[in-house]
């Protein structure tokens, strides 16, 4: 691990990339567009037209990955790891972790962009270095900000997949009495204290800068060895491979966790910071915790997917059985008992509980994807959507669905169902694995809603037009606007592709500041 950090970078009007590159653009910008500081929807909305934007990642693509970035009043763009001045683009899983926020806060919408298996440096990526990096892209009226960009700083090595995993919070800062934002990043393959694959979580925080564009500090890395952290690092932990930001610091997820003798049972960490931003002592859960239903079991996967918003979390056990029906699944709901305090456990939810659709049925995996927004269900509450990719869909297997839930709020909402054809555009069909993915855009995304989030459904296994594996995105709620025009679904902006894979990564939102 690395104790007493505080590398600080600057961002000012430089990029690291060539003049000539950049990413490839469809059109001109949009001229009513402006980034206003103003803007309600600034945190999503990375091309100043008011409406939140999609960030769809194919890190899959390896030649080269890519994140088409679908703006909803300006032409859709595409983006490599190239087009910022790093390696080559290939095999870099560029796009792998996707999380947006207004890091500058100017009012547009900003980047942070993922590629865990791209080098630190372009000989160290030539030589198949894959430290890993992460990249920050500035939102502007009509688009991207391609003159500028920045690497974070890190001091991974090989093979350690910083940036696999990405989680973005707003925080007030009392010293400066404004809000700033702390970027959590995994590195999940990390060695510590010669455990390899033991894993290590960075926090960095980013504020706007009077110099530049943005001081990014490097505040400390954490690992299960660290002061104050439950538990000890092991080899294959894999410690950071999930990431949730909320108050107060960020919930990480780790299903590879032995509990005593019992492998892959897995794991959750609150990883705490106060609220000047130091560090403090942490909490970690597991199913054999007090308060927290059931037991820990051999691959149960406790901790697999994460999702939090305001004082609800949600985490996924996509492995939990029930008899001898292995991997059924569940989720487990955690509450904040205070704005700034502590998560409590609550119930525990599968296909079996009541008001639940569906049935608990063998390699269902439910909970392998968790999303958790406002008014996803019901107005006015907290809801959950809880992918079900194992799915059966009549006789068409792991056709995959995806379950509305509702979690708080004072009106009662029934659970719903979502499948293709049924909910979601499209026909259901064996192995596409909807509920694989999810993600999600804070606020507006079309012409007529105000006050809820949209859920994205990724389904990268989607066969078009005889291109398997080709993907494609969807919304639970209607079309999604693209350039002025809502699309039923989104595919790739520059075409179908052969086993692209569109949708393996969608962009996930900055936790917002809780009210006071």
């Amino acid at each position: 691990m690395i104790g007493g950090v505080c590398a600080v970078l600057v961002l000012s009007g430089a990029t690291g990339s060539a003049e000539s590159a950049g990413p490839i653009v469809a059109a001109g910008p949009n001229a009513a567009a402006t980034c206003d500081p103003e803007n309600p929807s600034a945190a999503s909305d990375i091309d100043g037209d008011g409406r939140a934007d999609v960030a769809v990642g194919m890190p899959l693509n390896w030649n080269p990955a890519s994140v088409d970035i679908r703006l909803t009043g300006s032409p859709s763009i595409v983006m490599q790891a190239s087009d910022l001045g790093a390696g080559n683009g290939e095999m870099d899983s560029f796009g792998e972790a996707i999380t947006v926020g207004d890091l500058d806060q100017d009012g547009c919408a900003d980047l942070v962009i993922g590629a865990p298996y791209e080098g630190q440096s372009a000989a160290s990526d030539g030589a198949g270095g894959v430290e890993g990096q992460v990249h920050l892209v500035f939102g502007k009226a009509g688009g991207v900000d391609t003159r500028v960009s920045l690497m974070l700083p890190h001091d991974s090595s090989r093979d350690d997949h910083f940036g696999a995993a990405l989680a973005l919070q707003v925080r007030y800062d009392p010293a400066t009495g404004k809000n700033v934002h702390d970027l959590y990043v995994g590195a999940p393959h990390a060695t510590v204290n010669g455990h390899r694959l033991a894993g290590e979580v960075f926090r960095y925080t980013i504020a706007p800068s009077a110099t530049g564009r943005v001081a990014a500090t490097l505040r400390e890395v954490r690992t299960q060895d660290s002061a104050g952290v439950p538990g000890h690092a092991e080899g294959s932990d894999g410690f950071g491979m999930v990431l949730a930001a909320t108050e107060g610091g960020v919930l990480v997820g780790d299903p590879q966790e032995a509990v005593g003798k019992v492998l892959d049972a897995g794991a959750l960490w609150f990883l705490r910071v106060n609220a000047a931003g130091a560090a403090i002592s942490s909490r970690v859960w597991t199913q054999n915790s007090p308060g927290v239903p059931g037991i820990a079991e051999t691959e149960d996967g406790f901790g697999k997917a994460l999702g939090v918003r305001g004082l609800q979390a949600v985490i996924g056990v996509p492995g939990e059985g029930l008899g001898s029906r292995n991997h059924t699944g569940m989720i487990q709901v955690f509450t904040r008992t205070s704005a700034t305090g502590d998560f409590k456990p609550g119930k525990a939810i599968n296909q079996g509980t009541r008001g639940i659709p569906g049935r608990m049925e063998r390699s269902d995996l439910f909970g392998s994807a968790i999303a958790v927004g406002t008014a996803l269900l019901c107005p006015e509450s907290t809801d959950v959507a809880v992918g079900v990719p194992g799915e059966a869909i009549g006789t068409r297997r792991r056709a995959g669905s995806v379950v509305l839930i509702q979690v708080s709020g004072e009106r009662s909402c029934p659970a719903k169902v979502l499948r293709q054809g049924s909910g979601l555009s499209g026909t259901a069909e064996a192995h596409d694995k909807v509920g694989s993915v999810l993600g999600l855009t804070q606020g507006r995304n079309d012409l007529a809603e105000d006050g809820a989030d949209r859920l994205l459904i990724g389904v990268p296994l989607e066969d078009i037009k005889g291109l398997r594996a080709a993907g494609i995105v969807q919304s639970a709620r209607g079309g999604l606007l693209v350039n002025g025009v809502v699309q039923p679904y989104l595919t790739f902006s520059k075409g179908y592709q052969l086993a692209s894979a569109y949708g393996a990564a969608l962009s996930q939102p900055a936790a917002p500041r809780t009210a006071r």
